[in-house]
């Protein structure tokens, strides 16, 4: 079980001429493999209904990465520790895996125990139109009117102020929207963990060190004032938006920037092959690291991590080893790294061997490939644990309530703490708050001095 939006990396061959590597798989092995569709919103749904309704018919569930604390608690996933041992996957090889044991660890394991096959490098990623910010009018007129040059932006102050320039404005484009960060129920709490990350040095922790929420603080209200406010700067209809609506608003120049999913490049740049540029923003895009706040001294970046295409063999599958060698196939360096080249589907490259590798970087462009490890060194982990569901959907509601002016930001976070602490105590049996714990081991240290 795969989403959709990344089937074609696995049954379309490339480069022209080459197997797909569904074609590979088969000829070297003899066993074929089936994959059933489903679309990024609702294939973890259908996962759990296989859990507790299915034959065994499927031998691995792919969805988000946040799921897996979830289907563990569920016992829909397989524990593979003992092969991983048995079989020793490349994926945290010094030089061709992960960057650091830590981001191994995150993609890989839960609780310690390996789970998890990492198919995707969801750490939210910055782009904005480059060649908009060069140009000599929009220079003049940012330094006007804001008072200093234009340039990518290092805190959430500065995307804020430039989110609030833009708005509004036309520069040969059509009218414009400063704030292009995902807004939307389910897909907006990226933006919002990221704000939230950055409220403290080194972190703002979502929950303390015994697993109590931390949701309705000075510094997470604060937080929550700063996200509603950012909806003034952003396009009408951004409470509706998808990832895919999200690209297509800074493809088509309606927004100058976005932290979003790292495809924008890959889907949005470069030429068809008839020789039309694939949008507007053709040759104008650029990314920049990730942004933060200042704390004391300190200059605190966060990315985070959400969604994330993962996999997981499945606790029913009558053919657990040859599962599990299949994700390991599917996942090592060299065949993620062939498979993610190809742009036919929305894995996106996080491994080092995907970052250096000529294909990717011409599917990707440089100026993404060279992005992409900061965000991951800053990227903290959202929630990936038994009720996370639940966790997620009290505080989307919240946000919801506050962004639309049903409820004040306060109130809000007040009913999100409430709702967490009361979903924390339903999930004491399922050991949620040793999860907790063991996630801070994966949050980033790395702050900058100023």
């Amino acid at each position: 079980m795969m989403p959709d939006n990344a089937i074609g990396q696995l049954r379309t061959g490339f480069p022209e001429g080459a197997p797909s590597a569904l074609d590979l798989w088969k000829k070297e092995t003899g066993i074929e493999v089936e994959v059933v569709g489903a679309s990024s919103t609702d294939i973890f749904t259908k996962v759990m209904q296989d859990v507790t309704t299915g034959d065994g018919s499927i031998d691995v569930y792919s969805g988000p990465w946040n799921s897996t604390g979830d289907l563990v608690a569920s016992g829909g996933a397989l524990d593979c520790t003992d092969y991983v041992t048995k079989y020793q996957p490349d994926w945290g090889d010094p030089e061709r895996g992960v960057s650091t044991k830590e981001v191994e660890q995150l993609l890989y394991t839960y609780n310690g125990k390996y789970y998890s096959f990492a198919l995707d490098g969801d750490f939210q990623t910055w782009y904005y139109l480059k060649g908009l910010y060069e140009k000599p009018e929009v220079q003049e007129a940012f330094l006007s009117e804001v008072g200093y040059e234009l340039r990518t932006p290092d805190t959430w102050e500065q995307v804020d102020a430039i989110s609030k320039f833009f708005t509004g404005k036309d520069f040969g484009y059509g009218t414009m929207y400063g704030n292009g960060n995902l807004m939307s129920p389910f897909w907006g709490l990226s933006t919002f963990y990221m704000r939230l990350a950055s409220m403290d040095a080194p972190n703002y922790y979502f929950f303390d060190e015994d697993g109590n929420p931390q949701m309705n603080t000075d510094l997470a209200i604060q937080c929550t004032e700063e996200h509603v406010r950012s909806l003034e700067w952003s396009p009408p209809d951004a409470l509706t938006f998808t990832f895919a609506e999200s690209f297509a608003a800074i493809w088509n120049c309606r927004t100058p920037q976005s932290g979003t999913y790292t495809a924008v490049g890959k889907f949005g740049d470069g030429y068809n092959a008839d020789g039309t540029p694939k949008s507007k923003s053709t040759g104008m895009l650029g990314c920049h690291g990730p942004v933060g706040r200042v704390v004391g001294d300190k200059l605190v970046r966060r990315s985070a991590l959400y969604y994330s295409i993962t996999s997981w063999v499945s606790s029913k599958s009558a053919n657990p080893e040859a599962a599990y060698l299949f994700l390991q196939w599917l996942s090592s360096t060299r065949m993620f790294t062939w498979m993610v080249s190809n742009p036919s589907g929305t894995f996106d490259p996080f491994q080092q061997a995907n970052l250096v590798e000529p294909f990717v970087i011409d599917t990707y462009f440089p100026y993404t490939t060279d992005a992409i490890p900061a965000s991951i060194e800053t990227g903290v982990p959202t929630l990936n644990f038994a009720g996370q569901s639940a966790l997620d959907t009290a505080l989307d509601e919240e946000l919801q309530a506050a962004l639309t002016g049903q409820k004040t930001s306060k109130e809000a976070m007040d009913a999100v703490q409430s709702k967490w602490e009361r979903i924390i105590r339903r999930q004491e049996r399922n050991g949620i708050r040793d999860a907790i714990k063991a996630s801070r081991a994966s949050w980033p240290t790395v702050v900058e001095n100023i």
